[in-house]
């Protein structure tokens, strides 16, 4: 597929360096961080107490309080006991790849480990043993969940899974892992990158619905730089699994987002920013779907701000109709191509209106 440079932070538009403008339908900003006023606020304050960076281990003498403020916040925000500020999100997921067996030999007795990675599950949580898997997610889980009630009680299982697929976009019912006889033997890792702030109770993301002693076991990680807008990472869970990570030298020898960053996070939730962007989000997402008359062009999601066909014709017509999506290998560079539409908060009615017209002129061809 066709390359396109620009030097201007998309929004709404996007003006590539040919001069040429495109309705911008594409990334993962989905809250419209980029161009929020708040959020603009809030870093320029952080930049002034805080400077542009923080050139240490988090694990140093001296320690910035508002990374352990912010922490508090979203840890709450997400209904977890602790959380964790990391540089990135693919950092953070493979922090917890890299100990989650140390974190085993803390926390039970076990003399044998399986790894139960899920269909196109993001690099982020490949780890030991890891092998590709192309079934359906949910025949996946229901055969996994099947081998672990039958399995010998010395063994413990950790599942690596996604918790919303991407690009293409799935729905996971995570429920089903309640049905899990002996969740002591098992251990969840779920990679909430395009999940939270977008979806569950308030965009809290998918931990909702698994029971406690479950939940208990989980271990949540994600980028913060796609629907939140920070440039770092985060992992969340117990406080006794959090406290590990924090010894870890992954964490202890990685520099720390920039604390102005995390001070913009923890305004941010300290004034429902993402809440009232969320709600924007819902309000075009319910818009939109009154408007498309050529939605079976889409992989879709019920109030989820991603539409993916893996029609790479419909690119082409969108960008001779003036809009962008995105059509291009991902994650690894033999993949097929997916035509993915992103919705943010900022799009106009206007913007969804045209986009509506244009697929329906595709449908129509």
């Amino acid at each position: 597929m066709a390359i396109f440079q620009t030097n201007n932070l998309p929004g709404r538009t996007v003006l590539t360096s040919d001069g040429t403008e495109y309705l911008w339908f594409s990334g993962t900003d989905y809250l419209g961080m980029g161009h929020n006023e708040d959020f603009r606020r809030y870093l320029f304050e952080g930049i002034n107490l805080y400077g542009t960076h923080f050139g240490s281990s988090r694990n140093n003498s001296l320690r910035l309080d508002v990374f352990h403020e912010a922490e508090d916040l979203f840890a709450e925000f997400v209904g977890a006991d602790s959380s964790l500020l990391i540089s990135s999100g693919m950092l953070a997921g493979q922090l917890v790849m890299k100990e989650i067996e140390n974190v085993l030999k803390e926390t039970a007795a076990h003399s044998n480990v399986i790894y139960h990675y899920a269909p196109r599950v993001h690099p982020a949580i490949w780890g030991k043993d890891y092998a590709s898997n192309e079934t359906l997610w949910n025949s996946w889980a229901a055969s996994i969940i099947a081998l672990i009630n039958n399995s010998s009680k010395d063994t413990v299982h950790i599942i690596c899974t996604d918790a919303t697929g991407s690009p293409m976009v799935e729905a996971f019912d995570f429920s089903i892992f309640n049905r899990l006889n002996d969740p002591d033997h098992v251990w969840l890792i779920i990679d909430e990158s395009h999940s939270v702030g977008v979806s569950g109770a308030n965009g809290r993301g998918v931990g909702y619905v698994l029971n406690a002693p479950l939940k208990s076991k989980a271990i949540f990680l994600s980028s913060l730089n796609k629907a939140l807008g920070i440039p770092g990472g985060v992992i969340w869970g117990s406080e006794d699994i959090t406290a590990l990570l924090r010894k870890s030298p992954w964490f202890a020898g990685a520099s720390p987002p920039a604390p102005a960053y995390a001070y913009t996070l923890k305004r941010l939730l300290e004034t429902n920013v993402f809440a009232s962007s969320l709600s924007k989000l819902t309000a075009n997402i319910d818009y939109l779907n009154k408007q498309m008359l050529a939605s079976d062009l889409f992989v879709s999601l019920p109030g989820y701000p991603v539409m993916c066909s893996k029609n790479t014709d419909l690119f082409d017509h969108l960008l001779k109709n003036g809009i962008m999506a995105s059509c291009f290998s991902y994650p690894l560079p033999t993949d097929a191509p997916i035509t993915r539409l992103a919705i943010s908060s900022i799009h106009q009615k206007e913007d969804l209106d045209r986009l509506a017209e244009v697929c329906t002129l595709f449908k129509r061809s």
